[in-house]
C-alpha cells in the first residue's frame, strides 16, 4: 500500500512539475547568424579602421595619377639706374618670368601609378581578410554561446528534478518515512548542481561580452543564439571529398600577390629613377641683357654621374624577393592548415558519433527521478547515475561544439565558407 501511494505521489509531482515548467519557461530573444553578421559589418571598430585604410590607399592612388605642378619664377627690377626709378613699370623697366614643367621619362610616372595601384588592391584584400577573420571569430563566439546555453539547460533539468525530489523527501522525512541523512545528501546534490551551473553561466556571460565587443555594442548582449546546428551537421556529410588545396580567392593570398606586384613596379620605378631628371622651361625677359623682350625655351637635365640610384635598386630587389618568399611560404602554410583542419573535423565527427551511441545518453532526469522515488535504485546509485547522465550530456554538447568549431576553422583555412554557418 505504501509503495502504491509513493508511485502515485511521484506521478503527481512529475505532472505538476511539467506543467509548471511549461507555464514559467522564460523566452529568450535570439539573434540569428545573419543578423549578427550585418551588425558586424555596420559596427565593428577593426573593420571600420580597415575600411578607412583602404580609402586612404585609393586616395593615394588618385593623388599619384596627378602630374607635378609647373613652377613659375618671377623677378621685378627694384631700381632702374637708367631712369632712376624704383619698380619702374615703364617700357624701360625690367621684368623676368620663367615657367618650368618637370617631365617624367622612362616610365617613371607609369611605374609610380602601377605601384600605388597594387598597394590599393592589397589594402582592399587586407580589408576583406580582416572582415572574414572577424566573421569567423563571430561564428566561433555565437557557437560557444549556443552550446553554453545548452549546458546550463542540462543543469536546469537536473535542478528541477532534484527540487521535486526534495519536496517529496521533506514530506516523507516529516512523516518519519525517510532518514534525515538522505535529505541532507539530496540538498548537497542540489547545491553542487547550482555551483556548477553558476560556473557555466559565468562563462556564458564572458562569451556574451566578447560578442558585444565584436559587434561594437555599447551595452551587454542579453540574447541567445539561433544556430541551425542540424543543418550544419548535415552539410558535413561530404566533407571527406573536399580538396586539400587552397582556393585562389583567399584574401590574404591575394593581398600578398598585390604586394609582390607593388614590389615589381617599385623595382622598375627605381631603375627608371636612375635616368636623368628632365624638365622643360620657357622664359620671358623684358629689357634683359641680351635684347629687349627676350623669349626663350629650353630644358633642364640632371647628369647621373655620382648618383645612379644603385642603393634604392638593390633595396627594391631585396623587397621583391622577400615578397616572393612570403607568398610561397603562406601558400605552403595554408595548404597544411587545410589538411590539418579537414582531418581534425573528420576525427571530431567520429567522436561525436561514438558519444551519441553511449548507453548513458538514453537516461533522462525524469526517468532517474522516478526510479529513485519508486525505490528501484538507492540514493548512492541515483547520484552516480545522475553524474554519468550529466557528464554524458556535457560531453555530447562539447563534441557538437567541437565539430562546429572545426568546421569554422576549415572555413577560415579555405578563405571561403565551404560549410554554411547559419
Amino acid at each position: 500500500m505504501n509503495r502504491l501511494k509513493t508511485s502515485l505521489f511521484v506521478i503527481a509531482i512529475v505532472v505538476c512539475g511539467t506543467v509548471y515548467c511549461q507555464q514559467n519557461q522564460s523566452v529568450i530573444n535570439k539573434i540569428t547568424v545573419s543578423e549578427a553578421e550585418q551588425m558586424l559589418i555596420e559596427r565593428n571598430p577593426a573593420l571600420q579602421i580597415a575600411t578607412l585604410e583602404e580609402e586612404a590607399a585609393k586616395s593615394a592612388l588618385q593623388q599619384e595619377r596627378r602630374f607635378e605642378n609647373p613652377e613659375v619664377d618671377f623677378l621685378y627690377n627694384v631700381y632702374n639706374p637708367l631712369t632712376g626709378r624704383y619698380f619702374d613699370p615703364s617700357r624701360e623697366g625690367e621684368t623676368y618670368i620663367a615657367i618650368e614643367q618637370p617631365i617624367p621619362i622612362g616610365g617613371q610616372r607609369r611605374q609610380r601609378i602601377g605601384r600605388q595601384s597594387a598597394l590599393a588592391e592589397m589594402s582592399g584584400h587586407e580589408r576583406q581578410w580582416t572582415a572574414y577573420q572577424l566573421k569567423m571569430e563571430l561564428h566561433r563566439t555565437l557557437a560557444d554561446i549556443h552550446f553554453l546555453h545548452q549546458k546550463t539547460a542540462v543543469y536546469d533539468d537536473e535542478i528541477r528534478s532534484v527540487e521535486r525530489i526534495l519536496t517529496a523527501y521533506r514530506q516523507q522525512e516529516a512523516q518519519g518515512n525517510l532518514s534525515k541523512m538522505d535529505l541532507i545528501r539530496m540538498e548537497a546534490v542540489k547545491l553542487q548542481l547550482a555551483n556548477e551551473q553558476n560556473d557555466w553561466l559565468t562563462q556564458t556571460e564572458q562569451r556574451k561580452n566578447d560578442l558585444r565587443l565584436i559587434l561594437g555594442m555599447r551595452q551587454y548582449a542579453p540574447f541567445g543564439v539561433d544556430l541551425d546546428e542540424n543543418g550544419i551537421l548535415n552539410d558535413l556529410t561530404n566533407i571527406a571529398s573536399l580538396s586539400e588545396q587552397i582556393g585562389a580567392s583567399r584574401p590574404d593570398m591575394l593581398a600578398l600577390q598585390s604586394a609582390r606586384q607593388a614590389a615589381e613596379h617599385d623595382l622598375r620605378l627605381q631603375r627608371a629613377n636612375a635616368l636623368p631628371n628632365l624638365s622643360v622651361k620657357a622664359e620671358y625677359d623684358k629689357n634683359g641683357n641680351i635684347c629687349r623682350d627676350f623669349w626663350g625655351i629650353g630644358m633642364k637635365l640632371s647628369l647621373p654621374v655620382f648618383d645612379r640610384n644603385q642603393g634604392n635598386i638593390k633595396v627594391a630587389q631585396a623587397m621583391l624577393r622577400q615578397s616572393e618568399i612570403e607568398e610561397e611560404a603562406l601558400k605552403n602554410k595554408v595548404n597544411a592548415e587545410i589538411s590539418l583542419c579537414r582531418d581534425k573535423l573528420l576525427r571530431q565527427l567520429s567522436l561525436l558519433h561514438d558519444a551519441r551511441s553511449t548507453a548513458a545518453a538514453a537516461f533522462t532526469p525524469e526517468g532517474i527521478e522516478r526510479r529513485l522515488l519508486s525505490h528501484d535504485i538507492s540514493l548512492l546509485e541515483f547520484i552516480s547515475i545522475y553524474e554519468a547522465y550529466r557528464d554524458t550530456q556535457l560531453l555530447l554538447i562539447d563534441d557538437r561544439n567541437a565539430v562546429i568549431q572545426s568546421a569554422i576553422d576549415l572555413n577560415e583555412a579555405y578563405g571561403e565558407e565551404i560549410i554554411n554557418i547559419r
